[in-house]
């Protein structure tokens, strides 16, 4: 009996030993260290960095795939843009092309929407997420009402990214080029038009 009661009083003093974070990493000096906690942000733009939009007339920052990303960004963003024009290219090396425009006070996501309708003989809409000023969809091509194929059996598909932001009063939507981009890019341009940050004046 007492040794049974030695061996349930062990168990219990290791389960308190593994409850109170006995696998916790240890710093240099052997003391537990705390855990680092990313922000769901800090997470989301770990491959991107802030490109201000300012010296091209547009009062915000965007995040932008920086060279970790593997698409082909290790060059600087460029961006294609005639002073007092409202349309502006944005590339961040070669697969990489946005496009931005200033609508003013109409609402832009709307009218790119009803735009999606008018080509639904043409094109297959899929959304895959759709948000109040954001939309990422996906376009396949159709031919007799089938989706087509090429030649050698590729499906004629693209993906598309909208979105639309108010930047001193002004919408502004920022999206991919007409003619799409495959997924991998279109997820890291998702993330880059939904991280538009106007820029606040000093006080």
């Amino acid at each position: 009996m007492k040794t049974l009661l030695i061996n349930v009083s062990l168990l219990v003093l290791g389960g308190l030993f593994f409850a109170c974070g006995g696998d916790n990493p240890k710093d240099d000096d052997g003391n537990n260290t705390p855990e680092v906690q990313y922000s769901d942000e800090a997470e989301e733009l770990y491959h991107f960095e802030a490109f201000s939009l300012k010296p091209y007339e547009i009062n915000a920052l965007i995040y932008l795939p920086d060279a970790t990303a593997n698409i082909g960004a290790a060059t600087d963003p460029k961006m294609v843009h005639e002073m007092d024009d409202y349309q502006w290219d944005l590339y961040v090396g070669q697969n990489f092309h946005m496009h931005i425009e200033d609508w003013g006070e109409e609402d832009a996501l709307k009218a790119h929407l009803e735009e999606l309708k008018d080509q639904s003989a043409i094109y297959d809409i899929e959304f895959l997420e759709q948000e109040d000023n954001f939309v990422y969809y996906k376009s396949t091509l159709k031919v007799d009402g089938k989706s087509a194929k090429s030649d050698v059996g590729v499906d004629h598909v693209t993906f598309h990214v909208v979105a639309q932001h108010k930047l001193d009063g002004i919408n502004y939507i920022f999206r991919t080029n007409k003619e799409g981009h495959p997924k991998p890019i279109t997820d890291y341009m998702a993330t880059s038009v939904q991280n538009v940050k106007e820029i606040e004046d000093p006080a």
